[in-house]
């Protein structure tokens, strides 16, 4: 996991005006090319913080591409840190489809989503719409990772949806802004519904 945390904008907010006068904004083409998948949130969220990266639609590139292309994402920072990201990406009162911003009312009013994780995670911002990506995840990766997974299911109003990304891995992932939640406003898919609910998911 990366030390990322909202001081650490903090602090970069405090020499942004010397670094902006030493070094121009960058394209986040640029900015990663180098990069590995793995590295690109601490990238992006470092650029954001030293004023390296402004223009909005840029934001949007870095983000889409820093979260899709990284594991596990929502760890690799503080949430206020990738919220703040995403505010200045224009998702404060809209979302991300992909890289660009769309209005929340296109969204139907409330979504069924899925998570699939292990204990302390289970307010993460990533979710599906796909029982059977959840399942996946659930299965294989926990399987590989020797921790046991659940599976969990809400109901989510539209505007906690800070984006949805499909293009990458496609696994119609949306990022929930799940800061207010509470682990009791969750329901647990048991293990014995599980065929059940792949069955459910595959013929809608």
């Amino acid at each position: 996991m990366y030390e990322i945390h909202p001081h650490d904008l903090a602090r970069g907010a405090l020499i942004r005006g010397r670094v902006a006068d030493q070094a121009p904004p960058m394209r986040w083409e640029d900015l990663s090319a180098r990069a590995g998948r793995n590295d690109k949130p601490a990238l992006l969220l470092t650029a954001i913080a030293m004023d390296r990266l402004t223009d909005p639609q840029q934001i949007r590139f870095g983000l889409e591409d820093a979260w899709t292309t990284c594991e596990w994402p929502g760890r690799a920072a503080d949430y206020d840190v990738w919220l703040y990201a995403f505010e200045l990406a224009g998702a404060d009162d809209h979302y991300l489809h992909e890289h660009e911003l769309r209005e929340r009312s296109t969204l139907p009013e409330q979504l069924t989503v899925y998570r699939a994780a292990t204990e302390g995670h289970e307010l993460g911002m990533s979710w599906t719409t796909s029982f059977e990506r959840a399942h996946w995840f659930a299965t294989r990766v926990g399987a590989v990772a020797g921790h046991r997974h659940q599976i969990f299911e809400m109901d989510v109003p539209r505007d906690r949806v800070l984006a949805h990304f499909n293009d990458t891995r496609g696994e119609s992932e949306y990022v929930i802004d799940t800061t207010d939640l509470a682990l009791d406003e969750l329901e647990i898919v048991r293990p014995e519904e599980w065929e059940y609910r792949l069955e459910q998911d595959r013929d809608a």
